[in-house]
C-alpha cells in the first residue's frame, strides 16, 4: 500500500467520522420560548435530545437589549448539565423589562463540554413587542459582546478596564469575547481571553495598575491580529 493510498484512506475515514458526528449532533435541538406580559419578557431556554447518545453539555444564553435611546445592556446565563437520550432539559430563565421602541435579542449556544465544540444554537429577536427568529446572517448584531467570568477583584479590574476601553471603540469585533478567571495557587489566578475556543491571551493576575493596562493593550493587539487572520480565512474559503 503506497503513501497516497494511506492518505486517501485516512481522509475517507475522518470524513465518515465527521459526517456521523454531524448527524448525531443534529438530534440535539435548542429552543428559546418567550412569555410576554405588559411589562416584562421572560426567556425560557431548553434543549432536547432526540437521539440515543449521552451528552455532557454546557450552555450560554445571551440577552442583549437596546432601548429607544440606543442604550445597550447585556445579561447572561450559563451552566453545565447532562443530557440523557430522549430527555428535554429546561435551562435557567432570564427576565427583562419590556418597553416600547426597544430591540431585544436572545441567543442560546449549546456546546459539548468534553470536546469543546458548538453543537447547536437558537435565537430570537423582539422588536416593539413582535417576536421573530433571527436569520444566521443576522447574528452580526451581537457585535461587541464580552462575556465576563472574572472571580476576584484583580480579575474584575482587568475586565472593567478592557470593557470600558472596548466600549469607546466605534467599530466592534464580529465575534463574542470570553474573559475567564481560573484559580491558581496562593493569591494569584489566571486570566484567559478566548474567542470561541481559541485562546487569545493568558496571564497571571497582578494588582498593579500599570500591569493591568499593559495586559489590556496586549489583549487588543492579539484580538486585532486574530480578527485580521480570521478575515483572511473567510476570504480564502468563500467561493
Amino acid at each position: 500500500m503506497n503513501k497516497f493510498t494511506i492518505i486517501l484512506l485516512l481522509f475517507s475515514f475522518f470524513s465518515i467520522v465527521s459526517v456521523a458526528q454531524e448527524n448525531r449532533d443534529s438530534l440535539i435541538v435548542a429552543k428559546i420560548e418567550v412569555v410576554q406580559s405588559e411589562n416584562t419578557l421572560t426567556f425560557h431556554p431548553s434543549v432536547q435530545n432526540k437521539g440515543v447518545y449521552h451528552y455532557e453539555l454546557d450552555y450560554l444564553l445571551l440577552v442583549k437589549k437596546t432601548d429607544a435611546n440606543k442604550n445597550l445592556s447585556v445579561s447572561q446565563q450559563k451552566g453545565k448539565f447532562t443530557l440523557e437520550p430522549n430527555q428535554i432539559e429546561s435551562l435557567s430563565t432570564t427576565t427583562v423589562n419590556q418597553t416600547s421602541k426597544q430591540k431585544v435579542t436572545a441567543i442560546l449556544f449549546i456546546r459539548d463540554e468534553v470536546e469543546n465544540r458548538l453543537i447547536t444554537k437558537d435565537s430570537i429577536q423582539i422588536t416593539t413587542k413582535e417576536l421573530r427568529p433571527i436569520k444566521e446572517s443576522s447574528l452580526s448584531i451581537m457585535k461587541g459582546i464580552v462575556v465576563d467570568d472574572s472571580k476576584t477583584k484583580m480579575g474584575r479590574d482587568y475586565y472593567d478596564l478592557f470593557y470600558s476601553t472596548y466600549n469607546q471603540y466605534p467599530t466592534k469585533f464580529d465575534f463574542i469575547i470570553n474573559i475567564t478567571e481560573l484559580p491558581h495557587r496562593g493569591l494569584s489566578s489566571i486570566m484567559q481571553v478566548k474567542v470561541d475556543q481559541d485562546l487569545i491571551l493568558e496571564f497571571f493576575t497582578n494588582p498593579d495598575e500599570e500591569f493591568i493596562k499593559e495586559q489590556v493593550a496586549t489583549t487588543f493587539q492579539r484580538l486585532i491580529s486574530y480578527a485580521s487572520h480570521r478575515g483572511k480565512l473567510k476570504n480564502e474559503f468563500t467561493y
